[in-house]
């Protein structure tokens, strides 16, 4: 009776301890998995507000209207200056897009 009441125990406390390993080994994997999501969590909400906020026009437009008002003006591309720094502390001001020649 007491090899049989030994060989239960015995039989017990190894099932506990494959359990415990088992069950260590998807904690850990669930750990894993959960710190993956709240990284690509972050980049969702990064490149949800770039897509809602920065991506359209019209919401540009419509921000400019709602926020901005009269503040900012509309000017033609080809009046943007470029400023660059040249040697001997030189500053040299071009065209910030090339006029292009058309021949016809």
């Amino acid at each position: 009776m007491k090899k049989i009441t030994l060989i239960f125990i015995l039989i017990l406390v190894l099932g506990t301890s494959l359990v415990k390993n088992s069950t260590k080994k998807i904690e850990d994997k669930i750990f894993t998995i959960n710190d993956n999501i709240g990284s690509l969590k972050v980049e969702l909400g990064e490149v949800m507000l770039e897509s809602d906020y920065l991506s359209s026009p019209e919401k540009l437009l419509q921000y400019k209207a709602q926020y901005f008002e009269k503040d900012l003006i509309k000017i033609n591309i080809i009046q943007i200056k470029k400023i660059s720094k040249k040697k001997n502390n030189f500053i040299e001001v071009t065209d910030f897009i090339e006029k292009i020649k058309v021949n016809e």
